[in-house]
């Protein structure tokens, strides 16, 4: 990916020092489960829901990264992790339950997992292809569809991690774009279903944001570079977590109640 703008840096710590005194409470006495945790948009969930008083329940497949996020918590006692795939529904759904049935409730379930790949689509695996779906998808839906039951108790709502690519096109990422699309109309699809039982299903769609699963992104070789404008654009700096966290964190709290089926671009105006 491109270099990133000199002003990131300046932003980032500015920012971090806001979010890191936000004490609203808005989720006093609430217990959350957050997926991708160990890093990014997940981390940053993490540190904001506990830093407003939630109970949050780590999910992730990086040991040492979930750790990190515990060290970085305002309140690492508030923070239990799981090293899961969430692809993995058996061990999904022992980890789930157990930990409700120690919370004794679930209000929150925000699904950030994904992976990235970017190829020449021709060049793209069918195999490559189902591993995005697999993890961005499947794994979004063994999330909902254990977590549901206890949302439909206390009247719950959802996030799910959808992208500005499941709204716009992008060049040499159809799979993660098609994963994301259908993340959104899952999204869609389950805050239907389950309004009428009060559970709310919305979604966020960040764009070129600095985490490592954009950082870390390979292009492949030879491409037209012009065809990433609408990720990022020469000059516009990358959002940040911390910008993501915070509006996930309305859309779960009370401050998000009238809002469903949404999906909130959030991308610095780039697809204005």
């Amino acid at each position: 990916m491109d270099d990133i703008p000199d002003n990131q840096v300046n932003t980032t710590h500015t920012l971090n020092k806001t979010v890191s005194n936000v004490v609203a409470g808005r989720f006093k006495d609430k217990t959350a489960i957050v997926t991708g945790a160990g890093s990014g948009i997940g981390r940053a969930i993490v540190l904001r829901l506990v830093a407003e008083g939630a109970s949050v329940f780590a999910i992730d497949i990086n040991e040492t990264g979930l750790q990190e996020t515990v060290n970085l918590s305002s309140n690492p006692d508030g923070v239990s992790i799981a090293v899961v795939s969430i692809t993995d529904e058996q061990q999904v759904t022992e980890k789930i339950n157990e930990y409700v049935a120690r919370q004794g409730h679930l209000d929150v379930l925000i699904n950030m997992a994904a992976i990235l790949r970017s190829s020449l689509s021709i060049d793209t695996t069918v195999e490559e292809f189902k591993a995005i779906i697999d993890t961005n998808l499947i794994g979004t839906f063994i999330l909902c569809r254990v977590c549901l039951p206890h949302l439909v108790v206390t009247k719950g709502n959802i996030v799910n991690a959808a992208s500005v690519a499941g709204l716009h096109g992008h060049a040499y990422m159809a799979a993660y774009s098609a994963s994301k699309g259908a993340v959104i109309a899952l999204t869609k699809s389950l805050a239907r279903e389950f309004s009428i039982q009060g559970v709310r299903v919305n979604a966020v769609a960040p764009g070129g944001t600095l985490t490592p699963l954009l950082t870390s992104l390979q292009l492949p070789e030879g491409i037209n570079l012009s065809l990433l404008d609408n990720i990022q654009q020469p000059g516009q700096r990358l959002g940040l977590p911390e910008e993501i966290a915070a509006v996930v964190a309305m859309l779960a709290s009370q401050d998000g109640s009238f809002i469903n089926g949404e999906v909130i671009r959030i991308d610095g105006g780039l697809h204005t």
